[in-house]
This record gives structure tokens, C-alpha cells and sequence, in this order.
């Protein structure tokens, strides 16, 4: 389940956080729209069809001359939001799976979002795309989208690839995307699914949660795993040498992930399990540089 605590702290958030905040994730917004806006940025003549009102008489007085105003407005920052719901996100080693704390964090920025007054979307995702939600700033859209990520069961396995592939037809406009996953597949996949999710993206955030005995192989001697994608059983002895050789290839792959997201420009968090949700949450959208 989400944590519902986790929400409560956020709304303890310092001013000061909460400003860092928004100003991580809403900036280079400003585009040039005809219409009517904040400020005039320059004119220009007037054309058959162009709205009347925006004709600036006093241009016209010195001219003789019909210029419409032109003016800058600040686009709503659309954030998009992908949580990986596949069977490997089920797994815990203490008391919180990884699928519930990337449901945490992404309510924590859905929450963001709709302080923000700014849309955002959820999608869930495994081998296919699962659950989508239209992009809305409402305080009901954020309860729908918590009862959604609470009651979706975790089955399938990982593919950023298929899925980014799926979704990045239904972005409309280059907007804000984050990724929460434990990222546990085929790098080809996931450089396939980063790839086409940063070209419709004007900013990218990946999010990978893990155990932290996915990390160092918590388990020793006589073991029986089950891969929770698979369902597959296998005996193995964690001798030393096992432990050590598992350690150095799963590092490995966070460092190929690491490199992947550097060079397209993207930042990369990893975050753990047994780490407290609120201070992983501010360290995320507290910035970070791309790829680390």
C-alpha cells in the first residue's frame, strides 16, 4: 500500500524546500503563444483572421499601421509518470516491497504536481502498458491514482522498451517524464524505452528502487530462489565466491544504466528500500546531476 504517512510529511515540507522544489521542476516553460497572456514580447502586422482584439491602437496612431500584440505565456508543465507494476517489483527483504516504495514516490510527485496547480499523468507498466490515467491537477485525480497504484496486482516482467514505445505515442506535448523502476532487464530494452521517452521529453527523471539485499546478496549457504517474474524455482549454495561474483555484475548494470542516462542527457537516482521514504523523496527532487 502507498503510505499514507509518507503524505502527511510532505505536507510538512519547509517553504524553502518547496520552493526548490518547483523551481527543479519547472523550469525552461516559457513559450511564445498568440493570445492573450502575461507580458508583450513584440508585434506583428495584422492578418485577415488574426483576433481584433489584440491590435495594438496606440502602434497603430504612430503608424497608420494594424500590429496585434504578441505576448509570453507559461505552458502548464505536464509531468508524466511511469511506475514499473511487474512481478520483481513485489520483492522485500524487510517490511516494504519495492512496488510500494515507487508508489510512494510517485505520489509524492503527483502530489507536487497538484500543489503546483499542474497536470500530471500515471501510467503502470511491465511488459506492456497496464493502466493509464489522463493528465488532470485535481486533488480527486491524485486519490484515483493512489487507489489505482494500491489495488493493480505486480505480474509480468520489465520492458521499458515495448512500453516507451506505447506511450511516448500518447505524449502531445514534450513535457516533464519520470521513470520508477528497479530497472531489472536487458540494457538493450532499457536504452530502447530511455531513448524514445527523452525525445518527447524536456526534462527526464529515472528513479530505480531496490532492496538492499538485491545489492549485496543479504542471503548465504542453502537457498532456494523463486524468480517472482518466472515463477521459477532454483536451489543455489551462496558460498563467497557466488556472493562476490553476484555483487560485482549487478554493479555492472547499474553502471551500464548509469552511462545509458548520461549520455542522453538524463538524470538517474537509485534509491533503497530500508532508507526512509521522506529523505529519499527530497534528495530526489531536490536535484542531482544527470546520469548519477
Amino acid at each position: 500500500m502507498i503510505d499514507p504517512a509518507f503524505l502527511d510529511q510532505l505536507k510538512e515540507l519547509d517553504f524553502v524546500i518547496k520552493k526548490r522544489i518547483s523551481s527543479t521542476y519547472s523550469g525552461g516553460r516559457a513559450s511564445i503563444k498568440h493570445g492573450r497572456g502575461i507580458e508583450v514580447v513584440d508585434y506583428r502586422e495584422y492578418m485577415p483572421g488574426d483576433d481584433f482584439r489584440l491590435i495594438d491602437w496606440r502602434v497603430y496612431a504612430r503608424t497608420e499601421k494594424l500590429y496585434i500584440r504578441r505576448f509570453e505565456e507559461e505552458q502548464d508543465l505536464i509531468m508524466h509518470i511511469l511506475v514499473d507494476s511487474s512481478a520483481s517489483m513485489d520483492y522485500t527483504s524487510h517490511t516494504m516491497t519495492k512496488y510500494d516504495y515507487a508508489g510512494s514516490i510517485a505520489a509524492g510527485l503527483g502530489y507536487l504536481s497538484t500543489n503546483n496547480q499542474e497536470k500530471f499523468a500515471l501510467a503502470l507498466y511491465s511488459n506492456t502498458l497496464r493502466e493509464l490515467t489522463q493528465p488532470k491537477k485535481s486533488q480527486m485525480h491524485l486519490f484515483n491514482v493512489i487507489e489505482l497504484m494500491n489495488q493493480t496486482p505486480r505480474q509480468g516482467a520489465t520492458n521499458l522498451g515495448v512500453c516507451a514505445s506505447q506511450y511516448s505515442k500518447l505524449m502531445k506535448s514534450k513535457a516533464l517524464t519520470v521513470v520508477v523502476s528497479d530497472f531489472m532487464e536487458e540494457i538493450d530494452s532499457f536504452k530502447e524505452g530511455v531513448y524514445r521517452l527523452a525525445k518527447h521529453s524536456a526534462e527526464m527523471v529515472l528513479i530505480q528502487v531496490l532492496d538492499p539485499w538485491e545489492l549485496d546478496m543479504g542471503y548465504s549457504g542453502d537457498i532456494k530462489f523463486k524468480d517472482l517474474e518466472s515463477s521459477e524455482v532454483r536451489r543455489s549454495y551462496m558460498s563467497p565466491g557466488f556472493k562476490k561474483e553476484y555483487v560485482e555484475r549487478v554493479r555492472e548494470h547499474i553502471a551500464q544504466l548509469t552511462q545509458a542516462c548520461e549520455d542522453l542527457g538524463v538524470y538517474f537516482h537509485t534509491v533503497l528500500t530500508d532508507k526512509p521514504l521522506f529523505d529519499s523523496f527530497v534528495k530526489i527532487v531536490g536535484g542531482g546531476k544527470r546520469g548519477g
